[in-house]
């Protein structure tokens, strides 16, 4: 493991960077209609249990990774299976952001660039940021976190001056029951983005051990959770319900309506330079995690090799992974859950948990 680390202040603002990610211009719980604010007020509760499984396997083995501390739980053969398997899920995530950034800047901007050019761009920035490490990185999450969250919330202070806001939009409350809620917080909107927080069992043993991670977790999470319900129920108050569902970036398609006094409007731009900015952050910890995954499981010293390799394996995945990005969507929100997020965030860090409770239990008993 590298011996750099990162503190609690700098932790909190990535984590709430790598959870807002694609999330934020997504339209998270819309299969919900106008309750879709009920959806994201909710999941965080599903994403606390999550990351409480996960820093309990942590506190067990605060010096390793989870890719380390898997083949101590179940064995050398079935642990290096497991952790490849994660470093690969590791890779296909941050393919999948990476498609929806190089979508969203060919969608407006960049209309006559191609996928590949913009691809290649975006992975060579990420190798350069990875292999100046996560420290540098996090320091760099610490201004963008600020930066961020001051434009957003002059975002939401531009709706409310441009009287887009229309609550009427809200109603009915439950008109289809809590039916359509539960089917939307569970796989999707639980597993992305708070079960993605899986990820950052590779980062804990780099953080300060006077850092109180769980809190940090916690307050990150219920920041994003709390952001989030904000932004939902101002885009279905701006949008409708009908139009939420339908639009592919319904922030992108609600900052358009801004229009103060003839000067503050067309603020496209600044939507999209926020969603590529977060998109970067969020590839880039799923990156690093690769990284640092690979080289512990081959037993490779910090080389620039492996970046390479597993940057032009990113960059490569995010082109083919779908034809279109209709299946592109329709794949990450009906099979991805279901197939890998289920697997992944939630079936294999408990079955690790109960079998490192068992291990701990029997050891102690044999004592």
């Amino acid at each position: 493991m590298p011996k750099e680390k990162i503190d609690g202040i700098q932790l909190f603002c990535l984590m709430v960077l790598f959870m807002f990610g694609t999330a934020i211009f997504l339209d998270l719980g819309s299969g919900a209609k106008q309750d879709a604010w009920i959806v994201t007020i909710l999941s965080p509760i599903t994403g606390l249990l999550l990351f409480a499984v996960y820093y309990r396997l942590y506190k067990q083995y605060p010096s390793l990774p989870l890719t380390e501390y898997v083949k101590k739980i179940l064995g050398k053969y079935l642990g290096s299976i497991i952790s490849y398997l994660y470093i690969i899920y590791f890779i296909y995530i941050a393919s999948r952001v990476l498609r929806d950034i190089e979508e969203l800047l060919i969608s407006s901007p960049y209309a006559k660039t191609s996928i590949i050019t913009l691809g290649i761009c975006m992975v060579f920035a990420l190798i350069y940021a990875v292999n100046l490490g996560l420290e540098v990185f996090a320091r760099a999450g610490v201004i963008c976190f600020a930066i961020i969250s001051v434009t957003l919330f002059l975002i939401i202070i531009f709706y409310v001056i441009s009287d887009l806001i229309h609550a009427e939009n809200l109603r009915p409350v439950l008109a289809n029951g809590w039916k359509p809620i539960i089917k939307e917080i569970f796989p999707v909107n639980m597993t992305v983005p708070y079960g993605e927080l899986v990820l950052f069992s590779m980062i804990f043993p780099l953080i300060k051990r006077e850092t109180k991670i769980m809190k940090t977790g916690s307050m990150a999470i219920g920041f994003v959770g709390l952001y989030l319900t904000i932004n939902t129920i101002v885009l279905i108050c701006i949008l409708g319900a009908d139009l939420l569902d339908r639009s592919a970036f319904p922030a992108l398609a609600a900052v358009g309506y801004i229009q103060i006094a003839g000067f503050i409007q067309r603020l496209d731009p600044l939507i999209i330079l926020l969603i590529v900015f977060l998109g970067f952050i969020k590839v880039g910890v799923f990156f690093y995690s690769a990284v640092i995954g690979m080289n512990n499981l081959f037993k490779l010293k910090p080389n620039a090799f492996t970046s390479y390799s597993v940057g032009g394996i990113i960059c490569l995945s995010s082109i083919i992974i779908a034809p279109s990005y209709q299946s592109h969507l329709d794949e990450g929100l009906k099979i991805v859950p279901y197939t890998l997020h289920i697997a992944f965030q939630l079936v294999i860090p408990i079955l690790l948990f109960i079998v490192a409770v068992i291990r701990r239990k029997w050891k102690e008993h044999k004592i």
